[in-house]
């Protein structure tokens, strides 16, 4: 973990690539859109803008993943 509250980027792509396999992730400029079965979560923040491995708030993956129905692997994933 980066920072107390933080998890790495790095880790969340991790997550979503096992806890909900066949997501896709769009880049844009400020965030990524996450869309997984019928879901679309389209505001997961980049991080800090200029880190080398950014770290996103932990209560933003609670939401993303609540809202993605992947909540408890998540959980498992992440220690959220």
């Amino acid at each position: 973990m980066s920072s107390f509250g933080q998890v790495p980027l790095k880790e969340v792509f991790e997550m979503l690539d096992r806890c909900a396999p066949g997501h896709t992730r769009t880049e844009t400029d400020h965030h990524y859109c996450i869309r997984f079965n019928g879901q679309v979560f389209p505001t997961l923040p980049k991080g800090a803008h200029g880190k080398s491995n950014p770290g996103i708030q932990r209560g933003v993956l609670k939401k993303m993943a609540r809202h993605l129905g992947i909540l408890e692997c998540a959980k498992a994933s992440l220690a959220l």
